[in-house]
């Protein structure tokens, strides 16, 4: 039902705890704008990202033609200049072998606009269940600047963009009690992107935390077949790594705050607007993700804190694209800051006893 539990996890506040949460967010956002006021325009996908993408369209195309997925992608790294010396610097080949087998790659990019679609309509279902119907549309809306890198030339070919959609697909069919669909997006979302291991692992304890059993089994089975799928993509990797190769530099750059900016601007909403809309965007959209009360709003709460904390620390300043496999979870966080907001004001302006919130009627 339409805003069954409008009300956010602010409104059981104290007003000395409403008055340090408060605080705490005044401070985040301030240092944001700061940070935001002394960076760089992010490049983004589309501009830093080219080469990238041009890479796989030519891995792509040479696996199409019936070509060996690691000796095309060896001689395309080591032609445009990437380091090749480390496992990590080769991607898994699920992208390659799936969208190469495909007729064309056109099809590729039409099965990832149908992905994204049924991720939109879901979307709508998970939040309004939650709370509005203006919030439901807002999300859909939001998320369909994160989506459009899906019809932008060659960006469906990122790995990131279709590991951020199977993510969102999962969160959703979580929420809305898909489960074997949950799992299966997860695990296809791990195997596109091996960046996708802290989600899945967050959706094993959700699992066992709620004793699905079924789903436990289902996931240790995905575990098992992606290890013997990691061994292997190792195993080919050394086969074609040569004493020339050189090994990239480090990925622990910690690049804090500003390398968090940039990997939320994956929004093509965002890339249009100056840095410090996102300075504004990202905290709002924290402080809804944390007020918003059900397993649903945990679950991505967890998600995008635990890919923040990674950016925090992991990542060179090119690898701002990171940031499409959580950008496509915070506009459910943004859709329910302004609700946050209110009941944070009301905590301050007009304690109530604790808990009250939770008793009164829900809104209509």
């Amino acid at each position: 039902m339409d805003g069954t539990n409008y009300t956010t996890r602010y409104a059981d506040l104290t007003t000395r705890q409403a008055l340090v949460v408060a605080g705490v967010s005044a401070l985040v956002i301030s240092a944001c704008l700061i940070v935001s006021s002394i960076g760089g325009e992010p490049r983004g996908v589309s501009q830093q990202g080219g080469q990238d993408l041009r890479v796989y369209r030519n891995i792509v195309t040479r696996v199409h033609a019936g070509e060996d997925y690691y000796a095309a992608a060896g001689d395309e790294l080591r032609a445009n200049g990437y380091p090749t010396g480390s496992l990590f610097n080769w991607r898994p080949p699920t992208y390659a072998w799936l969208i190469g087998k495909l007729p064309a790659p056109s099809w590729g990019q039409a099965l990832i606009c149908m992905l994204a679609l049924i991720t939109l309509l879901l979307t709508y279902n998970v939040v309004q269940q939650d709370g509005k119907a203006w919030q439901a549309v807002a999300a859909v809306l939001l998320l369909m600047g994160v989506f459009q890198w899906c019809v932008d030339g060659d960006a469906f070919l990122s790995q990131e963009l279709w590991a951020g959609i199977l993510i969102a697909l999962s969160v959703c069919a979580y929420a809305l009690s898909y489960r074997p669909l949950g799992v299966a997006a997860g695990l296809a979302a791990l195997f596109l992107r091996e960046l996708s291991l802290p989600y899945c692992l967050i959706a094993v304890v959700f699992a066992w935390r709620q004793r699905q059993r079924k789903e436990i089994i289902a996931w240790a089975a995905g575990f098992t077949l992606y290890a013997l799928f990691l061994a292997y993509h190792a195993m080919e990797v050394g086969r074609h790594i040569t004493p020339a190769d050189r090994a990239p530099a480090s990925w622990i750059q910690f690049g804090g705050v500003f390398f968090i900016l940039k990997t939320c601007r994956m929004n093509v909403f965002l890339l249009a607007l100056p840095p410090w809309v996102s300075a504004l965007y990202l905290p709002l959209a924290l402080l809804g993700l944390i007020g918003w009360r059900g397993m649903t709003g945990l679950r991505i709460t967890l998600t995008v804190g635990a890919y923040l904390a990674a950016f925090a620390v992991v990542g060179q300043p090119f690898n701002d694209y990171w940031g499409l496999l959580c950008a496509a979870l915070l506009p459910f966080g943004f859709v329910w800051g302004p609700a946050g907001i209110r009941d944070l004001t009301r905590a301050i302006l007009q304690p109530v006893p604790h808990g009250a919130a939770l008793r009164a009627p829900s809104q209509a």
